[in-house]
């Protein structure tokens, strides 16, 4: 079975409420939704695995292992993880969320498939292309892959519970060290796990408007090839200017999630990067309105 599961830093609850109606409007009919790291006084109505511990600061991968080990006993076998701040920006598919995907995971024998599309414009791995009727997923079969990251992310749950237990064992227990643990070559992960980790072709699993594809393509080869010289720039000095310029964070990504890169916060506040997408819409949804609203409500 299938669920979503979605982390919660105690600061940032207001916006685990934003991502719950986000989900509740973007995917419609979506697995059953639970959110962890609060405890249920926190949590209120939201669907949540109760944190037992109401001390602060908590520990995101204990609560994390915690709430896998709860959803395997309800009977979850996978799941999609979120951070908080995560939620989906517009219509996502469900077709290929419920059923595409976690089938083409079954197939593979995958137990991580990042839901960032590797046809956008981050990631440049030189990692192996799946065929056509694989929908072109990326295996990260390489050690430069991001195997293991957290953006929202299909994962099998044993593997989620395993990597959370890992970063237990180091006096680290945040998401940005759970990302560096767990991607290492050497990481102590069964080894068919670390081959069983994949990335969406965000083209292969959405039906583009016509010309987007194109657009697309083309957008791609010319990013890819100006963040080549981004090491000369930072060798004449202006590397950070060249980096802006280039838009790297500003950028929305497509696909059957479709997400906003580094998520709604940064350094305690509205990533300013999604308050320009969003103003930039003209008429945005509602709820994405609302969110800048909440966001500037929350950090007076």
């Amino acid at each position: 079975m299938l669920c979503i599961l979605v982390s919660v830093y105690h600061p940032y609850r207001w916006v685990a409420e934003s991502t719950a109606r986000l989900l509740d409007a973007f995917w419609p009919g979506h697995p059953p939704l639970f959110f962890c790291g609060l405890t249920s006084e926190e949590a209120g109505a939201l669907p949540h695995l109760p944190c037992p511990d109401p001390a602060l600061p908590r520990s995101w991968a204990g609560f994390v292992k915690d709430a896998c080990a709860q959803l395997r006993a309800l009977g979850f076998e996978s799941c999609y993880f979120l951070l908080e701040d995560q939620p989906p920006l517009a219509k996502c598919d469900h077709r290929h969320l419920t059923e595409t995907l976690p089938n083409l995971m079954q197939k593979l024998g995958g137990v991580y498939c990042g839901l960032m599309g590797w046809d956008n414009r981050r990631f440049t791995t030189r990692a192996p292309i799946l065929p056509d009727d694989e929908r072109r997923l990326m295996h990260l079969s390489v050690p430069s892959a991001p195997r293991f990251h957290l953006h929202p992310s299909w994962w099998n749950l044993d593997a989620l519970e395993r990597c959370a237990a890992l970063v237990l064992r180091t006096p680290n227990h945040t998401p940005w060290n759970f990302e560096k643990t767990c991607e290492k070559a050497d990481a102590d992960l069964p080894v068919e796990w670390k081959s069983g980790c994949y990335q969406i072709s965000a083209e292969a699993l959405m039906q583009p408007p016509p010309g987007r594809k194109l657009a697309q393509r083309s957008e791609r080869f010319l990013f890819h090839r100006l963040m080549a010289l981004a090491p000369l720039a930072r060798r004449l000095g202006f590397g950070v200017k060249y980096w802006d310029a280039l838009g790297f964070d500003d950028f929305f990504y497509d696909g059957p999630y479709p997400m906003f890169y580094a998520g709604v916060m940064s350094r305690g506040r509205l990533n300013p990067f999604l308050r320009r997408w969003v103003e930039k819409q003209g008429r945005p949804h509602p709820l994405l309105a609302e969110l800048l609203v909440a966001s500037d409500a929350a950090v007076r």
